[in-house]
């Protein structure tokens, strides 16, 4: 890597990627549940072929995200923090990859204001933060472009690369099943001849991609296999099940209106995102450059329409709620076609000054990235039931959250790691912590503040359970939402 301005991104991404990390770490229940998935492959040494349940009912997650995190975990002593390890690589592996795709297919300097926008951009920096088994989307999909771009050259070599990926889909998300076609058709619209494939020179690579596809993808066939299809048969079921969401018009404003709002999250002003439209202008103006000046094959940028049409129009077709998360893989393109026509609109002392605003504005983000419901603050509140739980004698105690449904969350994996045993509320004996969420809803009680949580402590109680009574089945806690053993 000679490239010094590619050494400076890095650099720059590693800040942005680190920096108030703690203060900043969404921890909720998806954080909570692999977390606790983490420990029962390292602690009870269960192998898992799947994670937890996704949103169609009896459709599950891979398990590849956990492994990943169970591997940290069991370095640095189960603490959730180490999620930082593998999330900062995933992030700056991210940075080389658009810079190294854009370089190589659309020249250097596009390839560094690319890399340069991955880097610093404090909405794809706080996604690059956000632990779940999704997170690895982005750099799926800029290595899926790569994929795309090299088979229209006729690059037999991506063609392993593309069975990868083809087969990683299911640990990630179903919602790319979509653009899974897309590198066929780029190979077919290149010119190229379909007997390539079964050249003496090119036979191999064929092979390799078939076994890579099957192996990355045996997980959940050997899942399917043992449970009967289950997961084929749910997701046939599932994506028909209809859950309230509008159809018609308002499905198509609402779809153009969500994916623009992930855009314009992801690499603008953060405070306009409900300026959803101004992500769409830009990129059609951008688009439009492009064509008059013939900088890019039109044949590419129908790869490109395709991308972006088959998305939108899945979650049109689609009965389930929309959401942003669905529409992230769409901004690889979304930079390729704005680093592309940047580099021919300005020249490199205007671009100089943009990067030097641009970089302005996303810093600026950093020192308000203190979430109010961080792992900063779930920390302290379990820290403080400990110690209160160790001065007082409590062999447990349970907690009750004062908040609305599904906002109490975050905290079961913490107790544990802090050694604090839990039981059901209600428990005889058991000295019972109020949390309210937030912690204005128990003001006039004069709650123990961390961040938006509120600690009430417990009215002694005149008999206190003993240990091997918090030990009884009865009085366990049910495992936490989408945990399966």
């Amino acid at each position: 890597m000679k490239d010094k301005a590619l050494w400076l991104f890095l650099i720059l991404g590693l800040v942005f990627r680190l920096v108030n990390f703690e203060r900043s770490f969404y921890f909720a229940h998806d954080q909570d549940l692999y977390s606790w998935i983490a420990k029962d492959i390292v602690v009870n040494h269960h192998q898992r072929l799947v994670g937890q349940v996704t949103s169609v009912d009896g459709v599950f997650i891979g398990s590849f995200y956990y492994y990943l995190m169970a591997v940290f975990y069991a370095f640095s002593g189960m603490n959730p923090l180490s999620a930082v390890i593998p999330l900062t690589i995933l992030g700056l592996f991210s940075i080389l990859s658009i810079y190294w795709v854009v370089n190589n297919n659309f020249g250097r300097r596009a390839g560094l204001i690319a890399g340069f926008i991955y880097a610093v951009s404090f909405g794809i920096a706080s996604f690059d933060r956000w632990s779940v088994p999704t997170q690895p989307t982005l750099l799926w999909s800029i290595w899926f472009l790569a994929v795309i771009l090299g088979l229209f050259k006729g690059n037999l070599k991506y063609l392993p690369l593309y069975g990868f990926l083809c087969g990683f889909v299911w640990q990630l998300h179903i919602a790319l099943l979509p653009i899974l076609p897309i590198p066929v058709i780029a190979f077919l619209i290149g010119n190229n001849k379909i007997n390539l494939l079964w050249k003496a020179r090119n036979i191999k690579f064929v092979l390799l991609a078939v076994c890579i596809f099957l192996v990355t993808l045996s997980p959940f066939l050997l899942f399917e296999f043992k449970h009967n299809f289950s997961q084929i048969k749910a997701m046939t079921v599932g994506i028909n099940v209809n859950t309230g969401a509008v159809t018609g018009m308002p499905k198509l404003i609402k779809v153009i209106e969500t994916s623009g709002r992930e855009l314009l999250g992801r690499l603008w002003i953060m405070d306009f995102t409900k300026f959803s439209g101004f992500s769409w202008i830009l990129l059609i103006l951008a688009v439009g450059y492009i064509l008059f000046k013939n900088i890019i094959s039109k044949k590419i940028l129908f790869l490109f329409f395709v991308w972006y049409f088959m998305i939108l129009l899945a979650q049109f077709v689609s009965k389930r709620v929309v959401s942003e998360y669905y529409f992230t893989n769409l901004l690889p393109i979304y930079i390729v076609v704005l680093a592309v026509s940047f580099d021919k609109i300005f020249n490199i002392f205007f671009i100089f000054g943009l990067a030097i605003v641009y970089l302005y504005f996303n810093a600026g983000w950093l020192h308000k990235s203190d979430y109010d419901q961080s792992y900063f603050y779930h920390r302290q509140v379990v820290e403080y039931i400990k110690n209160e739980s160790i001065k007082n004698n409590y062999n447990c105690v349970a907690i009750n959250f004062i908040a609305d449904p599904g906002v109490g969350v975050g905290f079961r994996y913490l107790f544990w790691y802090y050694g604090v045993k839990l039981v059901k509320p209600g428990t005889p004996g058991v000295p019972v912590y109020n949390i309210p969420i937030p912690w204005q809803l128990s003001a006039k009680e004069n709650p123990k503040v961390f961040g938006r949580f509120g600690v009430l402590k417990p009215v002694r109680t005149n008999t206190l359970i003993n240990s091997q009574e918090c030990k009884k089945p009865e009085y366990q806690l049910d495992p936490l939402l989408g945990y399966t053993e």
